[in-house]
């Protein structure tokens, strides 16, 4: 037993080069958040001090340690740089055909020669130094084809890729959270996954060639799409996960074409169902769509609707509300949504007033529901369906009055 678990520590035992580079990035990370902001550069912290770092520590990755090989053969690296380019392309296409649908927005970056020339500068500096650390801290250990270190890598580099103010600042509601996930995570963590394996495969190049295209085009297009959370959560998570199963058949075919099988596309297609499922589901859970579900929190509703309880409310056409529906609205704009059965309805100056009241409630709410603070009419209830979203949010209140 003893000797199993010597092995097993053996085996969970990182190098003092592979763990000096991962501290190097959250020391660049911490220093860029925390200490920079505070000295009180400007221009030059952002724009000089950021850029500078991260060829340094290029320049000592390449220079001062050993060289790691990738993952994949030589003869893969021009089709990977092909399908990097490729997805990124693809990528952006779908970003300026949903800005068809949606508006175009004109850039904040400037164009002049002299923006150009420092943007670039900043933003060649940043991507050559996460892609090259990413590749090293990749292949410095991967001897054989595995998963858990690229996703572990992912991660690390989907934090990296967020200030701390979007980290601290993205609310404690569900809708906050979801839209936080469906606009900036998700699609950050699927650039940073492409990414991630592309470095194990192919090294540096394919992932800098997939991300210079996606930086470029949002850094030095003068017009970009204004989309809502919604659409750039699909749009943002699709693309790469369609372009790392590609990825992951391509080198399968080349590297272990015995084993390879020609029906193993079916793969693509599960991977992105899951995918877009979702972020339907996040679409579905903020009133994307024309129902939404919304969880009891009170019993005022009782018996009714229990606390725990899931209600589906559907959008509905006010002309059509009555006497007894029970509807979900807000009294104030950025207040909780209540649930209530309408009690009564009244006119003013043509407009229907909705006077409501709690089941389980003595008297009736203290003000009418106009028709605009309507959200929708109950349509499912759901027993009990919502006790872990209430688990969530308890949990999230107190990890946020801990911090």
């Amino acid at each position: 037993m003893s000797k199993m678990v010597m092995s097993v520590v053996r085996g969970i035992r990182l190098p003092t080069q592979w763990l000096l580079v991962l501290l190097m990035m959250i020391g660049i990370y911490l220093f860029f958040n925390i200490l920079l902001p505070r000295l009180s550069l400007g221009f030059a912290a952002t724009y000089l001090v950021q850029p500078l770092t991260w060829l340094a520590l290029s320049y000592f990755i390449l220079r001062c340690l050993p060289r790691q090989k990738n993952l994949g053969k030589m003869s893969l690296r021009q089709p990977l740089i092909k399908i990097a380019a490729g997805i990124a392309l693809f990528q952006i296409y779908l970003y300026l055909v949903a800005g068809f649908f949606e508006v175009f927005g004109k850039s904040p970056n400037s164009f002049t020669a002299k923006g150009i020339a420092i943007n670039l500068f900043f933003v060649a500096a940043g991507l050559i130094g996460m892609e090259v650390s990413r590749a090293w801290l990749i292949n410095r250990r991967v001897r054989k084809e595995a998963t858990c270190l690229p996703l572990f890598i992912t991660l690390i580099y989907t934090v990296f890729g967020l200030s701390l103010n979007q980290v601290t600042r993205w609310g404690t509601s569900i809708e906050d959270v979801t839209k936080f996930i469906g606009n900036t995570l998700l699609p950050l963590f699927s650039e940073n996954l492409m990414a991630s394996f592309l470095a194990l495969w192919g090294g540096v190049v394919p992932a800098l060639v997939y991300r210079g295209i996606l930086q470029g085009y949002n850094w030095f297009c003068p017009l970009l799409p204004d989309l809502n959370w919604a659409m750039k959560a699909l749009v943002g998570t699709v693309p790469p996960i369609i372009g790392l199963v590609v990825v992951q058949q391509v080198c399968h075919a080349k590297l272990y074409p015995g084993k390879f099988k020609r029906d193993s596309g079916k793969g693509l297609m599960n991977w992105v169902v899951v995918c877009v499922a979702a972020v339907v589901i996040m679409w579905f859970s903020v009133g994307v769509f024309p129902v939404r579900p919304t969880v009891i929190i009170s019993g005022s509703m009782r018996p009714v609707m229990e606390i725990g309880d899931m209600v589906i409310v559907g959008r509905v056409n006010e002309t059509v509300l009555k006497k007894g529906d029970i509807i979900q609205f807000r009294q104030k704009e950025g207040t909780m949504p209540t649930v209530h059965r309408i009690e009564s309805i009244t006119k003013q100056n043509d407009k229907n007033l909705y006077i409501t009241k709690g089941d389980n409630n003595r008297i009736k709410d203290s003000e009418p529901v106009l028709p605009e603070q309507v959200v929708g009419k109950v349509i499912c209830i759901v027993p009990k369906a919502g006790w872990p979203t209430i688990v969530i949010k308890q949990l999230m209140a107190k990890i946020t009055g801990a911090s």
